[in-house]
């Protein structure tokens, strides 16, 4: 069985899953390892629903990036203290145990012991650092996942779990678990050697193995312009009503959204204040604006002042 092994060498997260899903749709008889890292950036699953899963406002500020994958399962944060890896295999060869096994034996070669849980976690001591999901065609299958070595669990809280929020539309919620990073066992770890741990034990699984360079841009282009759309990460019919809290006058104020393909329609701001024409110029500044756009701690602030 042939194997290939590719490190990409971007870090912008709209070219490694476009990458990802060309080796995908493409695949000969051979099984393949990418190993891939993304600059700052929130993935979802394929089927959620970008605003009951992120705090869009906390990402917009910090420039990072939302993305969503051709793959199940929930959102989850990547930076450059992460490591993915995507395993890439004809229905015939389809191996997840044999995949796993390869994981868990890169790890115990630098001394990091790790445990199963259910279908698509692995575990250090109870704790999460890896979570898979999976594309699984007629005649081909494709498992990814990510490795947790010291990305910032902050910025994965912020990102992951919206402040002050409750949200009263229809959707799938992720379920939250608790994570560690690899280097809290593992001092000296670091993504180069796990990298390397990882080639060498899928070269001994897979012996007629090559080390390759990744696809040149112009080949997955397509893939990557309607990954950057607007339509693929908001969704062309998503529907969200939110309710949301923020000061106006050093007090809290509910704000009720409706969105609809990422405009906003229809707010309700609840406040005492007596400056009824400031509510309604902000009422007027964030109306039919692209929520995902816009941020209302700073419109409230440029109102009030």
């Amino acid at each position: 069985m042939k194997g290939r092994v590719i490190t990409l060498d971007s870090n912008d997260v709209y070219k490694n899953i476009a990458q990802e899903y060309k080796y995908f749709l493409e695949l000969k008889d051979e099984v393949i390892l990418l190993l891939w890292q993304n600059s700052p950036s929130v993935i979802m699953g394929r089927n959620q629903n970008v605003y009951r899963e992120l705090d869009l406002e906390y990402i917009k500020s910090r420039e990072i990036n939302i993305a969503r994958r051709f793959t199940g399962g929930g959102a989850v944060y990547h930076d450059l203290g992460n490591l993915n890896f995507t395993i890439i295999s004809p229905q015939k060869y389809k191996d997840i145990e044999l995949w796993m096994e390869i994981v868990q034996t890169a790890l115990s070669k630098l001394h990091i012991p790790s445990e199963r849980k259910g279908r698509n976690d692995l575990l250090l001591d109870g704790k999460k650092f890896s979570g898979m999901a999976w594309l699984d065609d007629e005649d081909k299958f494709m498992i990814h996942g990510t490795l947790m070595v010291d990305l910032d669990l902050n910025q994965l809280y912020q990102c992951l779990t919206p402040d002050m929020s409750k949200f009263v539309g229809k959707g799938i919620k992720s379920i939250r678990s608790r994570v560690c990073n690899l280097k809290e066992k593992q001092r000296d770890i670091s993504i180069e050697k796990l990298s390397d741990a990882l080639i060498e034990t899928f070269c001994e699984k897979y012996p007629n193995s090559t080390i390759e360079k990744p696809k040149a841009f112009e080949l997955y282009k397509d893939i990557y312009n309607k990954l950057k759309s607007s339509e693929w990460i908001f969704g062309k019919n998503e529907k969200a009503n939110i309710e949301k809290t923020y000061n106006i006058e050093n007090k809290p104020c509910k704000f009720e959204i409706w969105i609809e393909n990422d405009i906003i329609l229809k707010l309700n701001i609840y406040s005492d204040t007596l400056q009824l024409d400031k509510i309604e110029k902000l009422e007027q500044s964030l109306l039919n604006k692209k929520y995902s756009e816009i941020q209302i701690d700073k419109e409230i602030n440029s109102i009030w002042g």
